[in-house]
């Protein structure tokens, strides 16, 4: 099992609050216009997030609130890996039309639908091998 942190930076103004279960996460290197709608996140350990795997099964924790992975899409891997880049999707995974950039999120024993995100929580990656 490995575990790869990071901490909320930054929240943009448009970032949460609307209907879509959906959190869009960058690193710190995001411009101003895609910052005003994400979620920024540093990651402790640079080499660390090069080398972050996200596999179905595997866990997120974002403050005290833990969820299982239930679906990678193709794009995210690799995308959190060189820019910090991800889409966290509260619900159950979709049959159709699903973003290639998420993870689909299922919570973990007493964790919300949907976590609190402020400036300076922890997120904690972990990959169960």
């Amino acid at each position: 099992m490995t575990t790869t942190q990071a901490t909320v930076t930054q929240i943009g103004e448009q970032a949460l609050g609307h209907a879509d279960p959906i959190v869009v996460l960058f690193g710190e290197e995001a411009t101003a216009e895609i910052a005003a709608i994400a979620v920024i996140q540093r990651f402790a350990d640079p080499a660390q997030q090069r080398a972050l795997t996200v596999a179905v099964g595997d866990t997120i924790q974002i403050g005290a609130a833990a969820y299982t992975i239930t679906y990678v899409g193709r794009a995210a891997q690799n995308n959190l890996r060189s820019l910090g880049h991800v889409a966290f999707v509260f619900s159950d995974t979709a049959q159709g039309d699903r973003l290639q950039n998420g993870l689909y999120l299922h919570p973990i024993a007493d964790a919300p639908r949907f976590p609190d995100f402020q400036a300076g929580t922890t997120i904690s990656y972990t990959h169960h091998v």
